[in-house]
């Protein structure tokens, strides 16, 4: 039986639930800005617990190890990465354009908040050493580059010779590019703007080479417009 929560009555399990729903998202949240500020190395369950203004024992209520809890902090991480893609590209247009768009908002929130990307990666290589973490890892790195390739694939598949390099490929490689500009970004203690501006660079000039191996002019003026900055 969970502590007892003041303003929920013991019959008001849909209350309770909400209750508990809000507080695991409070727990989950504080591991994130503990596991961001010190690494999985220096983050104890304590720690955790204080960040999060509980008693450590309530923490072994909603989770019953340290892993579980760090599963569930992945968890999170996907949704706050992939939400911040989604909500960026979600405006239609051109393909390209919510190509460029995601980027950029991937970019801001990168700047914005590189705790999420220190955690991310500090679990990433915590999970080499534990098969659950890295399980949940995958499911992290698999759902970004499945949002990256959906638009890859509405940029690309309009252009002539864009197989040129597979977007399924295209899609890791840049989300792979992503997380060493986040992790230079913070050995380097720098904004990562100019990364990923030359990363768009990068992808647009292969829009160039889908269309000169085409036999066709490449829209220069239209490339230069989706480098401006917004």
């Amino acid at each position: 039986m969970p502590p007892a929560i003041a303003g929920v009555e013991v019959g008001a399990t849909g209350g309770r639930a909400a209750v508990s729903r809000r507080r695991r998202g409070e727990i989950i949240r504080a591991a994130v800005t503990v596991l961001g500020r010190a690494g999985c190395a220096d983050t104890s369950m304590k720690e955790i617990a204080r960040e999060a203004g509980v008693a450590p024992g309530l923490l072994h209520y909603y989770f019953e190890s340290k892993d579980e809890l760090l599963m569930a902090v992945v968890g999170h991480l996907q949704e706050r990465m992939t939400a911040t893609w989604t909500a960026a590209v979600a405006g239609g247009g051109d393909p390209l354009e919510r190509l460029i768009a995601g980027l950029d908002a991937v970019a801001a929130r990168c700047g914005e908040e590189p705790q999420l990307w220190r955690a991310g990666l500090d679990l990433s290589l915590l999970g080499l050493a534990s098969p659950l973490i890295l399980a949940r890892c995958r499911e992290l790195r698999g759902a970004i580059v499945q949002a990256i390739e959906i638009e890859l694939r509405g940029a690309l598949g309009r252009l002539p010779a864009y197989t040129l390099v597979p977007p399924s490929d295209l899609a890791a490689a840049v989300a792979s590019a992503i997380d060493g500009m986040a992790l230079a970004a913070l050995v380097e203690e720098r904004d990562p703007a100019a990364s990923f501006r030359a990363l768009k660079v990068m992808l647009l000039s292969l829009v160039v080479a889908a269309h000169v191996t085409a036999g066709q002019a490449p829209p220069l003026a239209r490339l230069a417009q989706l480098l401006r900055p917004r």
